[in-house]
């Protein structure tokens, strides 16, 4: 530009300064109001990003990877080995080959069940406040889910809350195929923001992260009666719950090793085992009243059939019917 403006004449080039000063106040006003953007502002923005590109998608390509859907392909969270940690594994779990709408990672230190278990139970006292922030105890969390108050459980809450603070939700949203494939927004969070305990008294206070609420929380619990999953033994019983209430209709057949993948369980063990292992889980949901009936076919495909009556009661929900506006103010 500078090269140009020696050849302007003196009229055209006191042109040219004006209208570059009248555009300083407009490019001041737009700095000063990207500075005034909130958290919740920001977030909203590219939560509503994220869902306008996905709805753009066919119907099977409208799910995160790790939501509870016939489509899983990979879950944050793992059955816990009977072997101990000397150090708690790190995990970058992908959500597989990219698809329409792009990829999904999550990143930090095994998740597992137990896990899933405290999430629940936060985001159930989330609805009870009514707040991303707030206050409860080791006790209080015992309860809800539903295991001892002992000194040992405190702990084990408490390390599932730390994993949780650490563990980052990773989405690159693509379009395009082929070479002319581009990203076009990546985006990162971590599911809780914040914790501290008081040692002596044992309350906890906690703030949900406002990304993860307004991504990923209300479609990934809507139809978890946490009532209901609380009164499971086999943690893969509550693992099976949690895929087969994100199925469409009540009847549903998946081949045996694609199941065991979409919640984790190890699907390159002895086909025997692996077959015993998934009949006891879904004994479990029959017991219940969940399933109507199960069949572990010879050629090793799942057959299911949910009860009448299997569907979530709204008042042992874990997010309600609450609207959920309050959750980033």
């Amino acid at each position: 530009m500078p090269a140009k403006d020696k050849n302007l004449s003196t009229s055209d080039a006191t042109h040219v300064a004006t209208q570059r000063n009248n555009q300083r106040p407009a490019n001041d006003a737009i700095g000063a109001l990207a500075r005034k953007l909130t958290g919740k502002q920001i977030i909203k923005d590219a939560s509503q990003f994220v869902k306008t590109h996905i709805s753009r998608q066919p119907p099977v390509q409208r799910f995160f990877s790790f939501m509870p859907t016939m489509l899983t392909r990979v879950s944050p969270f793992h059955f816990k080995g009977r072997h101990k940690f000397n150090e708690w594994p790190l995990v970058r779990l992908n959500s597989g080959d990219a698809n329409s709408w792009g990829s999904m990672q999550v990143v930090g230190e095994l998740l597992i069940i137990f896990d899933e278990t405290i999430l629940f139970c936060l985001l159930a006292l989330m609805t009870r406040c009514e707040s991303d922030a707030f206050e409860t105890s080791q006790t209080e969390l015992a309860q809800i889910a539903g295991i001892d108050p002992t000194p040992k459980n405190a702990v084990a809450v408490w390390k599932s809350i730390q994993r949780l603070a650490g563990t980052r939700i990773d989405l690159e949203l693509s379009s395009g195929k082929s070479k002319k494939r581009k990203t076009l927004k990546e985006l990162t969070g971590s599911i809780l923001s914040f914790a501290d305990k008081e040692q002596d008294s044992g309350k906890i206070r906690l703030v949900i992260n406002p990304y993860f609420l307004e991504m990923y929380a209300e479609s990934f619990v809507t139809n978890i009666d946490m009532a209901f999953r609380s009164s499971l033994k086999s943690d893969i019983s509550k693992a099976f719950y949690r895929f087969y209430q994100g199925q469409y209709g009540t009847d549903s057949e998946i081949e045996i090793t694609k199941l065991a993948r979409a919640i984790n369980m190890t699907a390159e063990q002895e086909m025997n085992r692996l077959r015993s292992k998934v009949r006891a889980g879904l004994s479990e949901l029959q017991e219940k009243g969940y399933l109507e009936a199960y069949e572990v076919t010879r050629d090793n495909r799942v057959i299911v059939s949910k009860s009448k009556d299997a569907a979530v009661k709204f008042e042992s929900q874990i997010m309600g019917q609450t609207d959920t506006e309050y959750l980033t103010d």
